[in-house]
């Protein structure tokens, strides 16, 4: 797991009316840059796969195995990251149910993903289900501009996941641990129908730079009845935390 306590200050939360601001602070961007590097694998393959190609072809194939999966460019890597930092913080540091990450069937390393950054799911205290679209941007410097892309993201579709995102969530749920979630799902996309008070947006930017101000014009000027969330993970260095998380993934295994 990317264990944020490990490597980040206690989060600091800020309200804005309703909604809520969570920043954490990098501690140590060495101490994120090893737990984050050690949990990538997994967020590209099934770790049943890289198990087997450790026995069959040796350590040093899982490297190269890794290679035609990771995405090369900074740019890609950037973006993957800010998704995978979203949802684990989703599944570690909240309780959601994110499923296998959409990322092990990408096509191909370098193209972008389509439909919702992120979902997650879990269960009320009534046992009803409660959705989380989330909408991740990793940016060196987050800037107003930044924040803009990321409401426009969350507004898509209603602001309500997209029935596409959502039918491929629930599918990735089905066999697993979490088929009975999976199911509920599906039932709530095909037969129950989805409602605002059912969804909250959960806004997650991963900089070099503290964009609250940023964050808390955007949701004072929210006019929307879904419950908003933002969270702001800020490290020293943003560039070479995202340069080295990719190159010691694959390091690490060779």
């Amino acid at each position: 797991m990317t264990s944020y306590k490990k490597w980040c200050e206690p989060s600091k939360v800020t309200h804005v009316e309703s909604h809520a601001i969570d920043v954490l602070v990098s501690a140590s961007d060495e101490v994120g840059i090893t737990s984050v590097a050690a949990y990538l694998p997994s967020r590209y393959a099934e770790t049943k796969s890289l198990t087997r190609i450790a026995e069959r072809f040796g350590k040093s194939q899982v490297a190269k195995f890794l290679q035609n999966k990771l995405p090369a460019t900074q740019s890609a890597r950037s973006g993957d990251l800010g998704e995978i930092l979203a949802a684990a913080f989703l599944e570690e540091d909240c309780g959601y149910v994110v499923g296998p990450s959409r990322l092990i069937q990408r096509d191909h390393q370098e193209w972008a993903m389509r439909g919702d950054d992120v979902l997650g799911a879990r269960l009320d205290s009534s046992s009803k289900v409660h959705l989380i679209k989330g909408e991740a941007k990793s940016r060196s410097q987050a800037r107003g501009a930044t924040v803009a892309e990321a409401r426009d993201g969350l507004q898509r579709s209603g602001g309500l996941p997209s029935p596409h995102s959502l039918t491929q969530f629930a599918e990735r749920l089905l066999d697993t641990v979490d088929d009975d979630l999976g199911e509920k799902l599906l039932t709530l996309q095909l037969a129950d129908g989805i409602r605002p008070k059912a969804v909250t947006h959960l806004m997650f930017l991963f900089s070099g730079n503290d964009p609250t101000g940023h964050v808390k014009s955007d949701l004072a000027a929210y006019e929307g009845n879904i419950a908003q969330r933002a969270v702001i993970v800020k490290v020293h260095a943003h560039q070479d935390f995202v340069r080295a998380v990719y190159e010691r993934a694959i390091s690490d295994r060779a």
